[in-house]
């Protein structure tokens, strides 16, 4: 019975290890099929060819801030009480125009007793220089002391030590008084009045804000890819962003000829920083832009896009046949096949991209999705216009 059953156990064995060996036969065979079939499989693709194209580059910015170099808090030199408005908000002034009357009661008093102490010490003036002069023609004559005549001249010194000292009060007074009409530093438009007819204002209260906002300024950081095709005076067209430009927080006024939102604004380049002429991997440009249309003040704006009016010749993809998002990497078709290529690349045009490396003109790039195609797969290319 024993000999039976060491039988049947290893008949047993014996076809668990042949189905085992079969199936793995058979998967092996069936993977070498499908390679097989893959590799004779040409997958469809669309793709453009490397070429020199005239790019007009843009430059887009997430987030600027615009600023004024010209707008300042006018500020009373003098305290007061407010007692006339010579403008009135939103309301154009040049420089040097009234903008608010103040009123010091105390002043016009203290003027009149320093008139009344200029009279009082003109006469005693008059009296030391007589006094000084008799003594004088004395001394000449020896007839009197010089101790009595260094007296005189002392007492005539003093008086006109006391004179000048009351007409400089009165000068000072008169020029405080003159600061209570406060004028613009600037020409601008008033933003702002802090201040009512009525309200006592202290010295060095600010009483309205005025800005020129027809020309603003905004500081981006550009790689160096971008500023060696900038200099100084070099003119771009700004858009920003729908809406972006009419949410006003000073409530300037517009002007004529704007467009809203389909504004285009010129931007043009006032300083690069370091110089072009020294090596930088990155670089500050301060641009100016020109408002006249008076849509735009200083804040914060999201999206702006520059763009050249200059055209830029070079080799160029289009955006679509990158693979990553650091724009690095291209999919080619090399022999027949599916390649990955390391590219360096420029500027762009939001539709082409530069490329300084890594492709050469007549090389097929692939526009279509890639995703999950293995590099060296064969693959059959339909070229697009472009």
């Amino acid at each position: 019975m024993k000999i039976y059953f060491y039988l049947g156990v290893g008949i047993i064995i014996t076809l668990i290890v042949t189905l085992f060996g079969y199936s793995a036969y058979l998967n092996s065979r069936g993977e070498n099929q499908i390679a097989e079939r893959m590799s004779n499989h040409h997958l469809p693709l669309t793709g453009v060819k490397v070429q020199e194209r005239s790019l007009m580059p843009v430059v887009e910015l997430d987030l600027v801030n615009l600023y004024s170099n010209d707008m300042t808090d006018v500020v009373a030199l003098e305290s007061g009480r407010v007692i006339q408005l010579f403008v009135e908000k939103n309301s154009h002034v040049d420089r040097g125009n009234p903008i608010i009357k103040l009123l010091d009661e105390d002043i016009p008093l203290k003027i009149r007793q320093t008139d009344s102490d200029i009279f009082e010490a003109e006469a005693q003036l008059v009296k030391a220089r007589n006094t000084y002069n008799r003594y004088s023609q004395l001394l000449e004559n020896n007839a009197i002391s010089l101790e009595r005549f260094d007296e005189a001249e002392a007492a005539y010194k003093a008086a006109q030590a006391r004179l000048a000292n009351f007409e400089a009060q009165r000068e000072q007074l008169l020029i405080r008084q003159s600061r209570e009409i406060i004028n613009s530093p600037i020409d601008g438009e008033v933003l702002n009045l802090y201040q009512t007819v009525g309200a006592y204002v202290k010295a060095g209260t600010p009483v309205a804000l005025v800005g020129d906002f027809s020309n603003l300024n905004f500081t981006s950081t550009l790689k160096d890819i971008y500023t060696q095709r900038l200099y100084v005076g070099r003119e771009f067209d700004l858009t920003i962003s729908e809406g972006e430009g009419i949410q006003k927080s000073y409530g300037a006024n517009f002007s004529s000829g704007n467009l809203g939102d389909d504004q285009i604004f010129r931007a043009k380049v006032e300083k690069i920083t370091p110089d072009l002429s020294e090596p930088a991997s990155i670089r500050q440009v301060v641009w100016s832009v020109d408002n006249r249309v008076g849509l735009l003040e200083p804040g914060a704006y999201s999206k702006i896009c520059l763009h050249s009016n200059l055209s830029h010749k070079c080799l160029s993809v289009p955006v679509d046949a990158f693979i990553n998002e650091n724009k690095t990497q291209v999919a080619v078709m090399v022999d027949g096949r599916l390649a990955i290529r390391n590219v360096e690349t420029g500027i762009t045009d939001g539709k082409y991209i530069e490329v300084k490396s890594g492709l050469q003109a007549g090389d097929i790039v692939i526009t279509s999705d890639t995703e999950g195609i293995e590099e060296g797969t064969q693959i059959d290319i339909v070229l697009e216009d472009n």
